[in-house]
């Protein structure tokens, strides 16, 4: 406007004043285009009315419309930069304004939202501090920056302090790289993070297990803002888990136990079965030849040996049977007493020496050049001897060898039998000593036996506090077995024992058996040792012949019909006169509870069906003996 007004002087006054002026405020309220757009109308109008009135401008009328022109479109560009600038003002003002506004809300929405989280992470702590379980958290790189109130109550490290030195000194040292990679890996991955890892904290004595698990927390991004972790003892569990375990193991082992059990069940009782059968035809064939042959003939002597032979084997498969069961329930009791090992070996290969002489085997024997005493019961001890060279010489071929020796030591009497027969599988040696085991496993069974005596040698030892091995270099290169047994000190005063008289002093000796053929027979042999024997066969018939025989000693059968022996026991026992005499058991029932019976029912004695004969006779020469110094 103050422009418009300076050039209306020189463009023709007022005539030109007002259309710029008019110009000015067009192009501040509508801009520079429309500005121009009228300057350019207003000059076309000024020229054109020139033209009609005076019939065509002066060089200065037209001089004075360029003018007009040139003023009109630079007060359009000036006035219109001008109002340009204002609203670009206007609209920086409007948008501070705004942006403010937005600042201020989203300031606002912070605040809120920081609240909520600051509630957020009060409320997880609080819900972490009631938890059993220590809970953790850290941040997006793996450093911890929170532990719950279980952790510090168990670490017993000052509340508030974080970092990995606080949990990795109690983490067991075996795991603590392991523990440490996983958990690398799981920050780099942001994979979930689960390992079982051992914690020793001051308040306990032992490493526990514990199950360590992380989740990772994502923003809207899928970027991770924290981890959070619990660590949760397991230690019972995993006990449990361990004895479940190790359940499971037993009972499979117990299963196939059984298993094998069982199958050995099944071929000890095919064994036995053959075993038992093998004597009996044997036996019927040599009743059929004494029934035939003239007595005293040479024919009627061999069917004889061949009965005692059978017999004495099959009370061996009997006994050795019985012995096997008290020793797997620890009820063989030793009769302990000094043994000198030396004079044992030497009475107990004498007496098989015939059986090696038969099988065409040779036999030596190597005693030890100094006394070898050993705390143990005599019988047992020559059983364990006895029972090594039957086994020696069933495996031991014609023309082959088996040696006897015994070293002696300061602490242990050492027993070796060797052979030169067949020898032993290296997978047998390890089961060699169990029951029912056999090298001899074909189908005739040509070497016999149950495959009870090396599980009788191993248990008979072991009661006598010893040990037994055996050795073999493979199939056909022998075998040996040594037996190893604690030594002790001499006896003082030890004098070699005077060898008993071969014939029981006389006696008086009742027999009550119902067997009519086993009575006979029995009387037959106790008057062969010179005793005057009388024979009864029922309980009563027995009782009778108490009061009128007066014997020293009774041998009495147990199973008896309507009384039995231990009715006729305690019948003697109560009769006053009867008193001082000796009572001996003569039965098939010879368990520990056998015996326990018949010692309450009054019995001295017991023995089992058939017995030794000779040993019988010792024991009636003992108890005539004690009957006549009563």
């Amino acid at each position: 406007m103050i422009l418009a007004l300076a050039l209306a002087g020189p463009l023709g006054g007022v005539f030109f004043a007002v259309p710029l002026a008019v110009l000015s405020l067009s192009a501040q309220v509508t801009g520079t285009a429309p500005s121009l757009v009228s300057t350019a109308l207003a000059t076309t109008g000024l020229g054109a009315w020139m033209l009609a009135t005076d019939g065509g401008p002066s060089a200065k009328e037209a001089l004075q419309l360029v003018a007009f022109l040139a003023t009109g479109s630079v007060i359009s560009v000036v006035s219109g930069s001008l109002r340009a600038g204002r609203a670009r003002d206007v609209e920086a003002r409007i948008a501070a304004a705004r942006a403010a506004e937005d600042a201020e809300r989203q300031a606002a929405e912070t605040r809120v939202a920081l609240e909520a989280v600051r509630a957020s992470e009060l409320q997880f702590q609080q819900l972490a501090d009631s938890m059993p379980q220590i809970v953790w958290a850290c941040q997006p790189d793996g450093s911890p920056y929170y532990y719950n109130r279980r952790w510090y109550e168990l670490s017993g490290v000052p509340v508030g302090i974080i970092g990995e030195a606080s949990w990795l000194r109690v983490l067991h040292p075996d795991e603590r790289q392991h523990c440490m990679d996983v958990w690398h890996e799981s920050v780099r991955t942001g994979k979930p993070f689960q390992i079982e890892y051992r914690f020793k904290f001051p308040t306990v004595d032992e490493y526990r297990w514990y199950l360590g698990r992380a989740l990772a927390v994502r923003d809207e991004a899928g970027r991770v803002v924290r981890w959070y972790g619990t660590s949760t003892d397991i230690h019972d569990a995993k006990r449990t888990e361990a004895a479940l375990r190790a359940s499971e193991e037993r009972h499979r082992a117990l299963a196939e136990a059984l298993r094998e059990a069982d199958r050995r069940k099944d071929e000890f009782l095919a064994m036995l079965s053959h075993e038992l059968r093998n004597p009996l035809a044997p036996i019927k064939n040599s009743l059929y030849i004494l029934s035939h042959a003239a007595p005293g003939s040479e024919r009627a002597r061999r069917a004889e040996e061949v009965i005692e032979r059978q017999i004495e084997h099959m009370t061996r498969l009997i006994d050795d049977l019985l012995d096997v069961t008290r020793i797997s329930r620890r009820k063989i009791q030793l009769r302990r007493t000094t043994v000198e090992m030396n004079e044992l070996v030497r009475r107990t290969v004498e007496d098989h020496r015939s059986v090696f002489e038969r099988s065409g085997v040779s036999l030596e024997l190597a005693l030890a050049d100094r006394p070898a005493w050993v705390d143990g019961d005599p019988t047992r001890l020559s059983q364990i001897v006895g029972n090594l060279l039957q086994n020696a010489a069933k495996f031991t071929g014609p023309g082959g060898w088996a040696r006897v020796s015994v070293a002696a030591s300061e602490t242990d009497v050492l027993v070796r039998v060797r052979d030169s027969g067949m020898g032993i599988e290296p997978d047998m040696l390890p089961l060699l000593f169990n029951p029912f085991t056999q090298a001899d496993n074909t189908l005739d069974r040509s070497r016999g036996g149950l495959g009870l005596g090396l599980a009788l040698v191993k248990g008979l030892v072991e009661l006598h506090d010893g040990e037994v091995r055996a050795a073999s270099e493979g199939p056909n290169r022998g075998s040996e077995f040594t037996v190893r047994l604690p030594a002790i000190a001499a006896p003082a005063g030890e004098a070699a024992a005077s060898a008993p008289s071969s014939h029981a002093s006389l006696g008086r000796i009742l027999v009550i058996e119902d067997n009519l053929d086993a009575a006979e027979t029995l009387k037959d042999a106790l008057e062969l040792g010179d005793h005057e024997v009388c024979l009864a066969h029922s309980g009563p018939e027995g009782l009778a012949r108490v009061q009128t025989f007066r014997p020293d000693v009774v041998l009495c059968d147990i199973g008896l019909p309507g009384m039995d022996g231990y009715e006729v026991a305690r019948a003697i026992r109560a009769d006053p006169t009867q008193r001082a005499t000796k009572l001996v058991a003569l039965t098939g029932y010879a368990s520990p509870d056998d015996r326990q019976r018949a010692r309450d029912a009054g019995f001295d004695r017991h023995l089992g069906k058939p017995p030794d004969l000779d040993t019988l006779l010792q024991i009636l020469q003992e108890l005539v003996r004690a009957r006549t110094s009563a």
